[in-house]
């Protein structure tokens, strides 16, 4: 399979046998206030213990599964022997180290969407008379400086891409969501093997893995820009790269300037879709 055209301003969709490769970015949340931690000496340096709530009551199960999820985030983000203990409705992360910074990496949950790109045009107004009839006014008054408006998984959405060094954008028509994180099995970070920094290897569910060979293999067939994906993380459309063929084998390397810490956030965000409710700092134990 060839490359596909890399988009202005961002890396691009690489498509090479069952491996896809997409620029990604994640807009997270503001970190949350620092939560006080106490140490105490072990085998590897200073031990931080940092305690979470969940913003609904969790059975045994679900609270097993959040333990679970977490000390996998905490691992992914590099956090050095993580460890989790479910009870009274908290979990207790401890770690040999600082949490530090990554408290909003820990808790934050990135909501991933690939989308089929149902009409493309360059940020202008009005958009020109090439643009399909039935979105040429709404592109037209698509305000790319503004947020994307919320859609539902089954509705169309419109949006615009990441501005390119220049400052130019597209406007983009988008259909209903053909594969989400909730979809995703497994993430992790590693180096990029094209020497370009880090990047986030993602593994579909087999649902996940079908829906997206399903939907490669369908635009493959269209014409520009129906043969285009467009990749969002919490909203933001981050690519939208064209497909030559159907990428079968539920893999995908999320790729582009990114640092380590950058990939193992991603990574961690992305590969604990199933955390069953959100998670909330409020202190420490001793």
């Amino acid at each position: 399979m060839t490359n596909p055209r890399r988009t202005a301003g961002t890396a691009a969709l690489l498509l090479a046998c069952a491996l896809g490769a997409a620029a990604c970015g994640s807009s997270a949340p503001p970190a949350p206030a620092p939560v006080p931690a106490s140490t105490g000496p072990t085998a590897t340096g200073p031990e931080t213990n940092t305690v979470f709530t969940t913003d609904r009551p969790l059975d045994s199960g679900e609270l097993t599964l959040a333990a679970e999820q977490l000390r996998h985030r905490a691992e992914l983000l590099g956090l050095p022997n993580p460890r989790v203990k479910a009870g009274d409705g908290t979990l207790t992360l401890t770690t040999a180290g600082p949490v530090a910074d990554r408290l909003a990496a820990l808790t934050h949950r990135a909501a991933l969407e690939i989308r089929p790109v149902l009409a493309a045009v360059v940020d202008a107004t009005p958009a020109p008379a090439d643009a399909p009839d039935r979105w040429r006014d709404r592109l037209a008054a698509l305000d790319c400086a503004a947020p994307a408006a919320q859609a539902a998984p089954g509705t169309e959405l419109l949006a615009c891409d990441r501005a390119d060094p220049s400052g130019v954008r597209s406007k983009l028509a988008l259909g209903p969501i053909a594969v989400q994180g909730s979809e995703i099995a497994d993430s992790s970070a590693a180096a990029d093997t094209n020497g370009a920094g880090w990047q986030v290897r993602v593994h579909f569910t087999p649902a996940g893995g079908t829906a997206f060979a399903d939907l490669t293999g369908r635009i493959a067939q269209l014409q520009e820009p129906e043969n285009q994906l467009a990749i969002l993380v919490d909203g933001y459309v981050l690519s939208h790269p064209f497909v030559v063929e159907a990428i079968t084998g539920g893999q995908a390397a999320v790729t582009g300037a990114f640092t380590k810490e950058q990939a193992e956030e991603l990574a961690a965000q992305l590969a604990t879709q199933a955390l069953p409710a959100d998670l909330h700092p409020v202190g420490a134990t001793p």
